[in-house]
């Protein structure tokens, strides 16, 4: 069969996401020529990559003007509307659906054998008070003799460019399908609906309410709004499909979590690191370690787990005073390691030494980020435990890590999972967090990031504990380029909400909006989920288990809102009770 594939893609952010690339890879044996439509702007790269393979023969650039229907518009006539008929028959495409999660060729040549088929789709929406029973336009297939009907010819040559998405929805999507059929043609869908049960749906579609349904009948590709609009069931739906196909379940999410935020649950379900042997890192890898010794009596711990590292590596340490700098290199020596050392004062913390190696760090391929970690309040509970936790997470895997690292040119960032101090306390809650989100927004600002992201909505945030961790340079570079000077951070104690804790709160979203992906090390202690459950919801105690200075959160005015707050919650309620009365 002679057929013709007219694709249309757009991204908001203007990038060729990876499974388009799949989908284009597995279906490209099924069409003789294939027109790649772009709605968004698209790099000469990706143009040229997927001439080079072979995936796509014709190129459109357009805007997003008219949206799908004036694309498939533009798409046909390139080709030439004359020489439309020269194709057996013509599929109209987007790229809002992940797929072909099954072999679409035994599906074309089932509705292709069918004499009472003159154009078919994947799914159909009855008629409703609203629309029209119709073909829904993410994939539909024409024949031969659809397209050379005048029907066909009329329809698309009159397709305007509306600029209000609406109007394309209910004046060509939804009529499409009437346009063909009140022309005396017939159609099907590989999931007929109309006779469907719609039990606990809002609407009859499918497509959008009912992925169970959508994989129930092996409908080959399932939506991108599908996802998002499932969020509760979505885990299971990723279950079904790797238990049911072939298809790279990691492309749904690396997609998901680009274009939405990267740290809604059901995509931290899969956000987990794999656990895989270790395979060597290329030849020409250039992998920098920056360590800050604060605590020069930890040193030899670092040094110890080092050991591990299959790669080759550089040391850049920082430490706060001098006197320190012949102390770090006494024990370099006994240990025979080359580091360079740097003396970067006691403002900051270990985040700010490491911005100060800007130009140091910029030429690395990977870094990883670790400092002697203490807590002089609860040394072991909150210190050794916490530090000794994430080395088991970050570096002692770190063969691995760099590994996947360089296997997946989108991960961009790695950090460990949470250290169980903050699983057996209710400390890190929506409370104290919520007085972090200003800074990270005015960080957001100054670093002019692109995406957007509203941080003071959120109740807590995907973090580095401790910012441990491995990245890519470019990932975290907007970070850099703040450049930031002792005079940005405030002097100790630092307040809760400090530049240095929204900071340590950031990194994977900074990394997102530079499009990579990021990944969790797993912990190796093994905890009940019950234990969260249980501490998260008591309600005896819904502020944080800290210690609070207030110097640093309003003062005598902050203290008393501090005290005030819930009581006067508490008053309140009983005032409108005894009003009732």
């Amino acid at each position: 069969m002679k057929r013709l594939l007219l694709y249309v893609h757009f991204n908001k952010f203007n990038r060729l996401s990876p499974h388009v690339g799949y989908q284009l890879e597995k279906m490209r044996s099924l069409f003789s020529r294939v027109a790649f439509i772009s709605n968004s702007d698209f790099k000469a790269e990706d143009q040229a990559m997927l001439k080079e393979q072979g995936l796509i023969d014709d190129f459109i650039q357009r805007q997003n003007s008219g949206f799908d229907f004036a694309a498939w518009r533009d798409g046909m006539a390139q080709v030439g509307w004359n020489e439309l008929t020269d194709y057996d028959s013509i599929t109209t495409m987007n790229d809002t659906c992940f797929g072909p999660l099954w072999d679409l060729e035994p599906i074309y040549q089932k509705f292709e054998a069918d004499a009472n088929v003159d154009f078919w789709g994947l799914t159909n929406h009855r008629k409703t008070k609203s629309f029209p029973e119709h073909i829904q336009s993410y994939f539909i297939s024409f024949s031969q003799k659809v397209v050379a009907s005048s029907a066909f010819q009329e329809f698309w040559q009159g397709i305007e460019d509306f600029s209000d998405v609406q109007e394309v929805i209910g004046q060509y999507e939804t009529r499409v399908t009437t346009a063909l059929t009140d022309g005396g043609f017939t159609y099907d869908a590989v999931f007929n609906t109309l006779e469907a049960p719609t039990e606990g749906m809002l609407h009859p579609d499918f497509s959008y309410y009912n992925p169970t349904a959508i994989l129930n009948h092996r409908v080959p590709f399932i939506k991108v709004k599908t996802i998002d609009a499932n969020q509760s069931i979505t885990p299971y739906i990723l279950n079904q499909i790797e238990a049911s196909s072939d298809y790279p379940v990691d492309l749904i999410v690396s997609h998901m979590t680009n274009i939405g935020q990267p740290d809604l649950p059901y995509l931290l379900a899969r956000k987990y690191l794999e656990q895989a042997e270790a395979e060597e890192l290329p030849a020409e890898s250039k992998v920098a370690v920056h360590l800050h010794v604060f605590y020069v009596d930890l040193l030899q711990e670092f040094l110890e787990a080092f050991k591990a590292f299959h790669f080759a590596y550089d040391l850049f340490i920082t430490t706060d005073k001098e006197e320190k700098q012949s102390e770090i290199q006494a024990i370099l020596d006994q240990n025979q390691v080359v580091a360079q050392i740097f003396v970067t004062g006691n403002i900051g913390r270990d985040v700010l030494p490491m911005l100060k190696l800007k130009d140091q760090l910029k030429s690395y391929d990977y870094i990883g980020h670790f400092h002697t970690k203490k807590s002089k309040e609860a040394d072991y509970w909150a210190g050794q435990s916490w530090r000794q936790e994430l080395i088991a997470m970050l570096v002692e895997p770190a063969n691995q890590i760099l590994a996947q690292m360089a296997s997946n040119d989108r991960l961009g960032l790695v950090i460990a999972d949470m250290p169980t101090f903050f699983r057996f306390n209710k400390i890190v809650v929506a409370w104290n967090e919520n007085l972090i989100a200003p800074k990270m927004e005015e960080l957001w600002e100054k670093m002019e990031l692109k995406k957007s992201i509203d941080f003071k909505a959120m109740d807590t945030f995907v973090m580095s504990y401790g910012t441990y961790a491995w990245f890519k340079y470019d990932a975290l570079s907007p970070l850099f380029d703040l450049n930031l000077t002792d005079q940005d951070v405030p002097a100790e104690p630092l307040p809760q909400n400090s530049i240095l804790h929204a900071i340590e709160r950031l990194l994977i979203y900074i990394a997102w909006d530079k499009h990579y992906d990021y990944r969790i090390s797993p912990s190796p202690i093994t905890m009940t989920p019950f234990i969260e459950n249980k501490q998260l919801n008591t309600r005896a105690n819904s502020s944080p288990n800290t210690y609070v200075d207030f110097t640093y959160m309003g003062g005598i005015k902050g203290a008393l809102k501090y005290i005030i707050v819930g009581p006067a919650r508490a008053i309140k309620y009983i005032v409108k009770r005894l009003l009732k009365k």
